[in-house]
């Protein structure tokens, strides 16, 4: 008799411990999981231990629980925006006007007229061009005299950095400032033709 009550005993401290830890892994699940992906996990007990184990789960509810937080809702990224205007048209234009091969043409122009003529640059499209996510006013250099306005070359400067792009009206393409100037040889200009 006395071997019963301990293998009695032994098998209400075992269930006991079960109900404990199954308790405690549904209780880290619970938390840990958002509660689509919850999982009830069903061990199977012996009749005493299931007592035991349906006593310590009252005493669980009895007690407040926290409601598991969450995650935030995760977005798409917003698309990339285009880069802000670091430099106004009027900047650009400048910088165009700065370029040495500009300067060199404008002081040829100057002295072939005689300062009949003048060089200078010509917006051909008040619009702003988008070539590769980035915004580009469009100049022309031009010999500006009271009869006309002959266009020597045509540019695309950039609001977003200090990016200069040539149009090659013979490729129909738009190029570097480098590469126009190995390509072109600007510097050896000295007319609209040449």
């Amino acid at each position: 008799m006395e071997l019963s009550k301990q293998s009695s005993r032994k098998l209400i401290v075992a269930g006991a411990a079960t109900a404990a830890v199954t308790l405690g892994v549904a209780a880290y699940f619970i938390g840990s999981t958002p509660a689509e992906s919850q999982v009830t996990l069903k061990v199977p007990m012996s009749a005493s231990a299931s007592a035991s184990a349906s006593k310590a789960a009252s005493a669980a509810k009895a007690a407040p629980s926290a409601t598991p937080q969450r995650p935030a809702e995760v977005k798409d990224p917003a698309p990339p925006a285009e880069p802000k205007p670091i430099r106004s048209k009027e900047q650009g234009a400048a910088a165009l006007m700065a370029l040495p091969e500009l300067q060199a043409w404008s002081a040829l122009i100057e002295k072939n007229t005689g300062g009949k003529a003048h060089g200078g640059l010509l917006e051909y499209d008040p619009m702003p061009r988008k070539l590769n996510g980035k915004s580009y006013w469009q100049f022309s250099y031009v010999e500006n005299s009271a009869e006309s306005a002959l266009r020597w070359e045509s540019f695309l400067v950039s609001s977003n950095d200090d990016e200069i792009l040539v149009e090659d009206a013979t490729n129909d393409e738009v190029i570097s400032l480098a590469r126009w100037r190995r390509e072109k040889h600007p510097s050896k200009r000295t007319s609209v033709g040449n």
